[in-house]
């Protein structure tokens, strides 16, 4: 395929992801190699597949080991690639964004202009005109990776990033331009702003841009900036009103959202998964009340809420204990338990790990957006308006189809001992071999405190310092669910649900899919020990765990 010293490779990011590498440089050819590869997999997903990330010169391939075997999927990828040498790319689109320079919308302006050693306008001019390519999409949803900017007008970053950059902001950093499609942090120089919505998740494609296609930004007057402007992104939807039942929300707690297994096929456009931390509970809880298993429920972080039921419900409490109550009187965890109408059930402060589950029958009704009902709270999508639950919100519940089971409960002494957190067991990552003997040693050799800079997207770990020989010279690349980056510090940040789809960090390893739900209940200043184990240990453990969990499913009563 094309040249042969550029021939691709396909390696273990983890023991849930494909890594394949088209070269270790930015170039035109290894973009069109990574676009067509992500071309033939979108139109034609192998089984099991989850979500594709591209970037400059890879193409991550995130997987359900539960639904095929990594070396079926591995021979399924290379049969792709071979089949791609000659294969024609659809015409490139050629998109043209309006863009308002300087004054309140580029504040920047003047300052990427002085350190050029040119005038406002003529960075302006230089900028406008320019043809870009659009490599990828990643680090948030429908964020563009833009090649082509010319070196002339190249700025450095601001040294103290702004907590908050506008939805639309068109930036330079470094060598670099792009677009923010939401508000969110960033330390790139802004220059303008476009009134074009690049993300919205009920357009359909979501992404204004795709890889591949061709950008010109176009300079806008700030009377037609006003009147291009048009509503955002919006967020989550409201709940649904074909409903069975009400929850009233007395106190929310203090981070509850509505999750499921969370959504699949966005890595391609900057959208990470979210779903539950702790999928493993939310699978248990969903099966005690009958429900399939990817259900919405409700997830509960380190201090739960209080919630009135109007209406009859069949609930189960599942994960962390936190100690729930109705109307006072403690109630049995792991059990599928009848709350007559009037009632409330009441949590407290965590006893043991970062998360509970509130599993109702018939589930919570909230509209899936781009496929699931996940709250991603980062870019403010899913669950009930993209945001945790408020003292006072009213949810619904869907109505149960089917025949209700007999009162289910799972044995205590069985959950117990799934949700252990002291050892998480890793498999090596994408760029393991970066790392002295002395880094990966270390790694392994003394537990690592989860600092309290922790959520949904990604745990900071303190621990012994892991450097990278190799620090500073990585392209961005696709970034697996649960992998451990390592930024200049040395200190791994452990990727969740929430995580960036593409980051530039080297990951020194990755936690197995057997123990991402343990990863779901880490909490701050918890301590664990990362223990290496190989990926065929791995794929062992996730079977002894599906098997031993399906056997008492069948059994449990």
């Amino acid at each position: 395929m094309g040249d042969p010293r550029r021939a691709p490779v396909i390696r273990n990011a983890s023991d849930h992801s494909l890594l394949v590498v088209f070269g270790d440089e930015i170039s035109l050819e290894a973009h069109a190699q990574v676009r067509r590869l992500l071309h033939l997999l979108e139109t034609d997903p192998p089984a099991g597949v989850l979500n594709l990330h591209p970037a400059y010169a890879s193409l991550l391939v995130s997987y359900e080991p539960r639904q095929v075997e990594r070396a079926a999927l591995e021979r399924e990828v290379a049969a792709r690639l071979a089949s791609s040498g000659g294969g024609a790319l659809p015409e490139p689109r050629r998109v043209e964004i309006p863009v308002c320079y300087g004054g309140e919308l580029g504040p920047d302006l003047g300052e990427v202009a002085a350190a050029a050693g040119l005038a406002p306008d003529d960075v302006v001019k230089e900028h406008a005109s320019g043809d870009y390519l659009v490599y990828f999409l990643g680090f948030s949803p429908g964020f563009p990776y833009l090649g082509g900017m010319s070196e002339r007008i190249a700025a450095p970053r601001r040294a103290t990033p702004r907590k908050r950059v506008p939805a639309g902001s068109v930036a330079i950093g470094g060598s670099q331009t792009g677009i923010y499609p939401l508000s969110s942090p960033g330390g790139w120089q802004l220059i303008g702003r476009t009134p074009l919505a690049l993300f919205d998740p009920a357009r359909r494609p979501p992404s204004l841009l795709a890889t591949g296609d061709r950008v010109r930004f176009v300079a806008t007057a700030p009377a037609e900036f006003e009147s291009l402007a048009g509503p955002r992104a919006a967020g989550g939807l409201g709940p649904s009103s074909a409903t069975a039942g009400q929850i009233k929300v007395v106190e929310p707690g203090f981070q509850t959202t509505v999750q499921d297994p969370g959504r699949r096929g966005h890595g391609h456009i900057g959208v990470s998964a979210s779903g539950a931390a702790d999928a493993l509970s939310l699978r248990i809880g969903n099966w005690l009340v009958g429900n399939a298993e990817g259900s919405p429920a409700l997830e509960m972080a380190l201090l739960g809420g209080q919630f009135f039921f109007t209406t009859h419900v069949t609930v189960a409490i599942v994960g962390s204990d936190f100690g729930a109550t109705i109307d006072g009187f403690a109630v049995p965890q792991w059990s599928a338990i009848e709350v007559p109408p009037g009632q409330t059930l009441a949590y407290g402060p965590t006893r043991s790990g970062a998360r509970c589950y509130l599993c109702v029958r018939g589930g919570i009704a909230v509209p899936p957006l781009l496929g699931s009902a996940s709250t991603h709270l980062t870019t403010g999508i899913g669950g009930l308006e993209g945001r945790a639950l408020r003292a006072g919100d009213v949810l619904s519940v869907a109505q149960f189809v089917g025949q209700a089971p007999p009162v289910r409960r799972f044995p205590r002494e069985l959950a117990v001992p799934l949700l252990r957190r002291d050892v998480v067991r890793v498999t090596r990552g994408a760029q393991w071999e970066w790392f002295s003997e002395e880094a990966r040693t270390a790694l392994l050799a003394a537990p690592y405190t989860v600092s309290e800079d922790c959520s949904r997207m990604g745990l900071r770990l303190r621990g012994g310092v892991l450097k990278a020989e190799r620090q500073g010279v990585m392209l961005t690349e696709g970034v697996s669910l649960g992998s451990l980056q390592v930024p200049g510090d040395g200190q791994p940040i452990l990727s969740f649900v929430e995580h960036q789809t593409t980051g530039g960090y080297p990951q020194i390893a990755c936690v197995i899919a057997a123990d991402l739900h343990r990863a779901g209940q880490l909490r701050a200043r918890d301590q664990a020990r990362f223990e290496e184990v190989s990926l065929e240990e791995a794929d062992e453990a996730l079977r002894t765990q599906e098997a031993e969990l399906l056997r008492h499913l069948e059994t449990a009563q």
